[in-house]
């Protein structure tokens, strides 16, 4: 027989209590030794023991980990350690102590700005919301709202996800020719978790393995926003009902097996018109006819309209007919969609960027004809099509018979670069 436990510290008040309570618990199972109850855990004797003391409050996960081992009710459980914690402790503002829990864990909220105005998109955010342990990754067009949707979807998951939420944008800045790599990546994860700096001098292989143990000992949303290709993520992929990864990507990163998958479209026109009445102003004339035509010219892409509505915004006196207008008469609607850092032209070309010379050709063809124009695609043509797709320019590639529909905005900045590319031959062929 052991040594018998230590009274409870009765001075640690809430944490005393909840100790006092999950000994109870204890006792009901038979008063499992902790060794015992380590075998069926993935946490230590001591550490078990650790929570049961109310010297401080258990982690979530490790509350949960010690009430399985005592077969009583996980979830049960787990709302009386949020009833307790409210997640993390919530100190007086001069003695809090930022970003840090009750039971000295670091408590990383990384998320951006949570998007406002967000409309639609009720069946994809309840397939989100749909239980998994395996990551997953939301793709589409470039501009269709990836970052958003994913965005809100993290904060409505952020209180349930109790020891927070780590975000990394993986694409590269404008300085940079390569984006970070995922051991920059991993490092500055694993420093958000309080992983000590003598840790994080190991080889990549331990400090992949740390950063796995964590998010499969807590319950942590992590997001990675912007992802170029499956090398890039393959080593932050963890397998987990604990935690939850989302990777938002214009590729389907078919690489990557073993996970679920989103493909994101752009809004519904009923979504759009929605969007679009919700942020006009008042004093613009905008009839319905023009609403849809801002929708259509847009191609239902949220970052389209988003850029169109605060450019409206800054006109308050505008008729939306004449701003349609002229756009048709001038082709200018490329143009006119920027505000600020955000372009659409610019969005589209980093884009176009990541294409093949052959895969340039084939979005240059298909923006000339229209639908009715064009059969469906040789077998050679279908890969090329998939590289248009994975780069977020062919809005639908159905099996037949049109695989080649582009949105306007597609279509009319893919027009642009074959008419740069033709005046620009003549130099190449005489240099």
């Amino acid at each position: 027989m052991g040594r018998p436990e230590k009274p409870v510290n009765n001075a640690g008040g809430l944490a005393a209590q909840f100790a006092a309570n999950l000994r109870q618990l204890r006792a009901q199972a038979g008063n499992p030794t902790y060794r015992e109850m380590a075998r069926s855990a993935r946490f230590s004797s001591s550490v078990l023991s650790s929570a049961a003391s109310g010297n401080r409050l258990p982690s979530l996960p490790v509350t949960l980990a010690f009430v399985a081992a005592c077969r009583g009710d996980k979830e049960e459980w787990r709302q009386r350690w949020l009833a307790v914690t409210g997640g993390y402790t919530r100190l007086p503002t001069r003695e809090r102590t930022p970003n840090r829990r009750s039971d000295g864990q670091q408590y990383p909220a990384q998320l951006p700005q949570r998007p406002r105005g967000f409309i639609g998109r009720q069946r994809e955010l309840a397939w989100l919301r749909t239980p998994g342990d395996t990551p997953v990754i939301i793709s589409g067009p470039t501009g269709a709202g990836k970052t958003d949707l994913a965005l809100y979807y993290a904060y409505g998951q952020a209180a349930e996800m109790t020891d927070g939420q780590l975000y990394a944008d993986l694409g590269a800045s404008h300085d940079e020719q390569e984006p970070p790599s995922p051991y920059d990546i991993l490092d500055g994860f694993l420093r958000a978790l309080g992983v000590p700096g003598d840790q994080l001098s190991g080889t990549p292989g331990y400090r992949v393995g740390l950063y796995r143990t964590l998010l499969a000992e807590r319950r942590l949303l992590v997001v990675l926003d912007n992802v170029w290709d499956e090398r890039q993520v393959r080593p932050l992929l963890v397998e987990t009902d604990a935690s939850k990864t989302v990777l938002v990507s214009r590729k389907r990163l078919l690489g990557l097996r073993d996970v679920r998958r989103l493909h994101v479209k752009p809004l519904t026109r009923a979504d759009s018109v929605t969007m679009i009445t919700t942020a006009l102003p008042p004093s613009v004339v905008a009839e319905p006819d023009d609403v849809d035509r801002l929708a259509d010219v847009c191609g239902d892409l949220p970052l389209a309209l988003d850029i169109a509505l605060r450019r409206i915004a800054l006109r308050p006196q505008m008729v939306l007919r004449q701003l349609l207008d002229g756009w048709q008469q001038n082709g200018s609607a490329l143009s006119w969609l920027c505000i600020g850092d955000l372009s659409m032209r610019e969005t589209l070309r980093s884009a176009y960027l990541t294409l093949s010379q052959p895969a340039r050709m084939l979005l240059h063809w298909l923006a000339r004809i229209t639908g009715s124009d064009a059969g469906p695609l040789r077998s050679d043509e279908d890969e090329l099509a998939d590289e248009l797709i994975d780069a977020g320019l062919l809005v639908h590639a159905p099996p037949e018979p049109a695989p080649q529909r582009l949105s306007p905005l597609v279509r009319a900045f893919a027009l642009e670069m074959a008419g740069a590319m033709a005046r620009d031959m003549p130099l190449v062929a005489g240099s």
